[in-house]
This record gives structure tokens, sequence and C-alpha cells, in this order.
């Protein structure tokens, strides 16, 4: 069975700390990087919470780009590594 979801590739258990490299290398894999705003959080789609300064660096990272727009493209929600 071909399934190409990524979060069914990634394991389930948590690292220690999740680094700018260890996001990226999730990212690349597939996974997206998703932001909410009521409470402000960081997580990857498999629920793991991203610290923000982490994803502020992550998120500058070339190769990244924005996904959906919650409020228009200054307020993205969903960012994705880019293929």
């Amino acid at each position: 069975m071909n399934n190409n979801n990524a979060t069914t590739t990634i394991s389930t258990a948590r690292p220690a700390r999740l680094t700018v490299a260890r996001v990226i290398k999730l990212m690349r894999a597939g996974a997206a990087l998703r932001c909410s705003y009521s409470p402000a959080a960081w997580e990857l789609e498999n629920g793991w919470e991203v610290c923000a300064p982490v994803a502020s660096k992550v998120i500058t990272s070339p190769g990244i780009t924005m996904g959906d727009g919650l409020l228009g493209p200054q307020f993205s929600q969903t960012f994705h590594h880019q293929r």
C-alpha cells in the first residue's frame, strides 16, 4: 500500500529537543509547521510542540514557504518545505 501521508513515516516518539535542524528535516519529509493564534502556539502536524524561538528561525530559513493564510499572507498559519 502506498501512503503519501508524511505523518505516517515520522516516529510518534518526540525527540528530547526539537532544534531548527530537526524541524526542517521533518518538514523536508512532508510535515507542516502550524501556528495557532488563540492561544499562540507552534506545532508540527503530528502534534509535537515547537518553541517560538525555534519556529521563528525555521520559518525564515531558505526553502520554507507559507501555506494557507488565516488573515492574509502576513498572518500565514501553515508553513511547508519547498519540494
